[in-house]
């Protein structure tokens, strides 16, 4: 929810914001409902792409209800599509402040 916060600052440095989670996508459209979240949101069900980028959390395995967790961060992507920085934690409990990753895109999309 902080991101969403910061949202207008990502929009007016030119930075889109998208979030990917291992929610189903009617358990997502709950959440932007009842959130009011204003950027998309892509559902991973089967932690194929956490497994792609490598932040799968591996404290869980197939089968656990928490399998899919990724580590909490953010990717920084170009405009040709290129991942040019990330900001990952460890717990799952932490989440990368927002503001800290608006300066830390800003520096590297500049």
């Amino acid at each position: 929810m902080q991101l969403q916060s910061y949202l207008e600052d990502f929009r007016q440095a030119g930075i889109g914001v998208v979030a990917i989670t291992y929610d189903t996508p009617e358990l997502q459209r709950a959440f932007i409902d009842k959130v009011g979240l204003r950027y998309p949101l892509i559902s991973d069900i089967d932690a194929g792409t956490m497994q792609a980028l490598g932040i799968l959390n591996t404290e869980y395995q197939p089968g656990d209800s928490n399998y899919g967790i990724p580590y909490p961060g953010i990717f920084i992507v170009d405009r040709s599509g290129t991942i040019v920085g990330k900001l990952f934690l460890e717990g799952y409990s932490t989440r990368v402040d927002a503001a800290a990753v608006l300066t830390f895109a800003r520096q590297l999309l500049e």
